[in-house]
């Protein structure tokens, strides 16, 4: 498997924890019977918590674009040493962002979104080149 590809790999396992980071801290402000049950009501949680689903939803929506990319520059053979490089910014950057998110910290947060788009961006561009 290509570096790029464990990229992707590691990206869609980050999925795991950031689907249920909000979910546990909500049990653990409530009780089980809300983990238990239809969740009609929310409990009341630390803003923290709001931003860790904002986190998980962000992650979510740039997950398909990124895993896009990185399997076209796999499937064309333009995967190289500075793809690998890239994918392996994006999978840095992009597990920051969901960190800093969730703690709060909006210029490191912003810094990480912006630069997983860069490196995106080069794997883009070594697919055309």
């Amino acid at each position: 498997m290509t570096p790029d590809l464990i990229c992707l790999l590691i990206l869609a396992l980050w999925s795991f924890p950031l689907n249920h980071i909000p979910a546990l801290a909500r049990v653990a402000y409530s009780d089980i019977s809300w983990g238990m049950g239809n969740r009609d009501k929310m409990p009341d949680v630390p803003p923290w918590v709001g931003r860790a689903d904002r986190a998980q939803r962000n992650h979510h929506d740039n997950l398909a674009m990124i895993a896009i990319v990185i399997v076209i520059a796999h499937l064309t053979a333009q995967n190289d040493s500075v793809t690998a490089y890239a994918a392996i910014a994006i999978v840095v950057l992009r597990i920051l962002h969901s960190l800093s998110y969730i703690f709060g910290i909006t210029g490191i947060r912003s810094l990480a979104y912006f630069g997983a788009i860069l490196a995106l961006f080069v794997i883009i561009w070594r697919i055309f080149t």
